[in-house]
This record gives C-alpha cells, sequence and structure tokens, in this order.
C-alpha cells in the first residue's frame, strides 16, 4: 500500500533525505495522500473538543505566560492572556502546502499562528499574510540573530519576515528571550514578546500521551505545542501545512518547507530530526481530525 511505503520511509528518514536532496525544491501537479488524507465527511464536534479541553488545559497556558524577565515577586500580577477565539489556524511550513490556494482561507481566521517566523511575501496565495502569533525555537533565534548582525544588510533574510509578521506576538523560552530582544533592536519593529515557563515543553509530552493514549518521544515538535495550545483558547481550530512525508502516495516530491532554503551559515535542516517522533504526532493529529476537535487540511482550498 501507498501508506506503507510512505511509513517505510518516514522510518528512514536519512535515506529519505539524501534521496529527496536532489530532487526539485518544488512540488508539480496535484497531490495524492492516499489513505493520509483527513475524513472529507467531517464537522466540528463541541463534545469532543470539550473531551479534548479536559487534558489540554493541564499545559496552564496563562498561568506560564511572562512579558518580561523573572523578578523577584514583589505583589501579584495579573496573569497573561493570548485570549479567546472563535476560528484559529495553525500553519505549518510543509512544501505540502505549495499550490493549495489556502491563504485566503488561513486569512478569515480569527487567529493565525506561525512557526519560527517563515517566509509569507511571494508564498500569499497559498499560505496567507496575517499572522498573530509565532512560536520561535533556539534555532530560528539563532539564525534571526545572525541575520540581523550582517555586514552586508542586502544578505538578511530575517528583515522581510519580520516586516511581514510586525505587530504580532513572539512566544519563545525565556532562555533565549535575550537575543530576541538584541536582533529587534537592529530591526526597530512592533512586537509584544511573551515566554512561556521552561516546564512547557516536558509538558506537551503527557497531555500528548493522554490524548492519544501511545507513549510521546521526549522532545515535541513545535507543531505538537501549537497545536494543544491552539485547543486551549480557540473553539474551532484548523490546521494547514503539517504533513511529515516527502512524498505523497504516488511519490511525488514534497519540499520539506514550502519556501527555498537560504544561505544563511545555521541551515535550517532538510529532513526530520530522529528526536521527535513525528509520525506519532501525526497520527495523533489525524485523531482530534476524526473526533471533530481539530480540522486537518490537505490539499487544494476552496475554489482552485
Amino acid at each position: 500500500m501507498a501508506y506503507a511505503l510512505i511509513w517505510f520511509s518516514l522510518s528512514h528518514p536519512n535515506l529519505l533525505t539524501r534521496a529527496m536532496a536532489a530532487k526539485s525544491a518544488q512540488s508539480t501537479g496535484i497531490l495524492t495522500f492516499g489513505d493520509l488524507a483527513p475524513d472529507p465527511e467531517w464537522q466540528f464536534n463541541a463534545e469532543a473538543l470539550a473531551e479534548v479541553r479536559k487534558i489540554t488545559s493541564r499545559v496552564k497556558l496563562n498561568k506560564r505566560l511572562q512579558d518580561k524577565k523573572k523578578k523577584k515577586k514583589k505583589k501579584k500580577s495579573r496573569p497573561l492572556s493570548i485570549g479567546h477565539y472563535n476560528t484559529c489556524a495553525v500553519v505549518g511550513n510543509s512544501g505540502v502546502l505549495l499550490g493549495s490556494r489556502c491563504g485566503a482561507e488561513i486569512d478569515s481566521m480569527d487567529y493565525v499562528i506561525r512557526m519560527d517566523l517563515p517566509v509569507l511575501r511571494g508564498f500569499e496565495k497559498d499560505v496567507g499574510g496575517r499572522t498573530s502569533l509565532t512560536l520561535l525555537n533556539l534555532k530560528t533565534v539563532n539564525r534571526m540573530l545572525l541575520s540581523s548582525q550582517l555586514k552586508n544588510r542586502s544578505q538578511d533574510v530575517y528583515k522581510s519576515r519580520l516586516e511581514d509578521a510586525q505587530g504580532s506576538v513572539l512566544l519563545a523560552y525565556p532562555l533565549i528571550r535575550p537575543k530576541i530582544t538584541k536582533a529587534l533592536q537592529v530591526y526597530k519593529l512592533p512586537f509584544k514578546v511573551l515566554t512561556v515557563a521552561d516546564g512547557l515543553k516536558h509538558n506537551i509530552i503527557p497531555i500528548a500521551a493522554a490524548l492519544s493514549k501511545k507513549k510521546m518521544a521526549a522532545a515535541p515538535t513545535t507543531g505538537l505545542v501549537s497545536v494543544v495550545m491552539m485547543t486551549t483558547f480557540c473553539d474551532r481550530s484548523y490546521m494547514y501545512g503539517f504533513f511529515p512525508f516527502m512524498e505523497d502516495a504516488n511519490n511525488q516530491s514534497i519540499p520539506y518547507h514550502y519556501y527555498p532554503d537560504d544561505k544563511l551559515h545555521i541551515p535550517f535542516g532538510t529532513g526530520f530530526d530522529d528526536k521527535h517522533d513525528v509520525n506519532k504526532e501525526f497520527d495523533l493529529f489525524r485523531d482530534l481530525h476524526r473526533r471533530g476537535a481539530v480540522k486537518m487540511h490537505l490539499g487544494p482550498c476552496g475554489n482552485q
């Protein structure tokens, strides 16, 4: 079966990465997902979301949010909040988005979550142009800081990305906040920088295990963190650009990212990190979709 072939490829990511490295960075034609395609006969299930929230609420997001460096508590401060929304989209960076024309649908959401400051300019038809919140990992912040310090400013790859996301929230772990602050001093763009207590990442794993009833890897992807968070403050959650495979069911190449790699000497990489359990995470996302708690979208949006 095509599903089994793709799954075998995921189990051998190094072989797959080398095999795909020589292929085009651009997906062509219509992708076929076979058994991996989400169920088209689908609708939101409020009861299913309520059951999911009983588990994901353990993340206690609002209690973990911080907007400045930790200081000695003099008085009890009011907890921060991202808010509560009717419709939200979390947008992954997979090349599966190329040609999807999902941009308008994504931009129509009340709240849009992205990861690791992706390129938006030139890809708006497929990925949209709005950003409400961006989750940042250490590698992205290191790359952003490096890019901000390039003597040849024309080589800066993050200026346009930050311009397109300005006015939104950047969310990261406390230890990397100083690097974010240093980089933003160069760009002089308005952002609200929030941090979450370091325990969040480790808290995500038992939550995901409880949702999936499976043992999960010790290191969650930024995507998993985003989806768990989104279910706590959004009534209708949509997922786009989540596909942890580099071929479709017909062996057609799918780029790791929808945007091309850049020339910074801290490369983003072109394959899935072995420390993450992307296959189990994808199974969890499909199950949440099947139950009606989250809508996972693959393929084209609307009328093509």
